[in-house]
């Protein structure tokens, strides 16, 4: 499944990849108690993941630019780590890329960019 980023007017379809990292994250408390402990209340884990692309369609990361501007969280669907299609609000980030370039077909592309998103809500 290719992952879409969607502000519920604007879709942004990325292409597809199989290089998907796990980028989820504990969350908790941490408080220091009257004796000097640290003590840390688990709250839950923060779902998230890095795509990593070899390239990527320059009009597509101009797209997908332009809809990050508009807001901070955005319905995602994008596939988990357990090979399934799911669907969530995220935040995501500014992707990273290091070189433009002009494909074979004279198609502007960036290459090795990555895509991090993390879930607004903790499970």
């Amino acid at each position: 499944m290719a992952i879409t980023i969607s502000d519920g007017t604007t879709t942004v379809t990325m292409p597809r990849t199989d290089q998907v990292t796990d980028a989820g994250a504990l969350e908790y408390k941490e408080q220091t108690t009257a004796g000097g402990r640290i003590v840390r209340k688990i709250v839950g884990f923060r779902p998230g993941f890095t795509y990593t692309y070899d390239f990527v369609p320059a009009a597509t990361i101009i797209a997908l630019i332009s809809l990050l501007r508009v807001g901070t969280f955005f319905t995602v669907g994008y596939f988990d780590l357990d090979g399934t299609d799911k669907s969530g609000t995220f935040s995501v980030s500014y992707p990273s890329f290091s070189l433009f370039k002009f494909d074979s077909s004279g198609t502007a592309v960036w290459t090795s960019c990555t895509l991090t998103i993390k879930a607004q809500e903790v499970v």
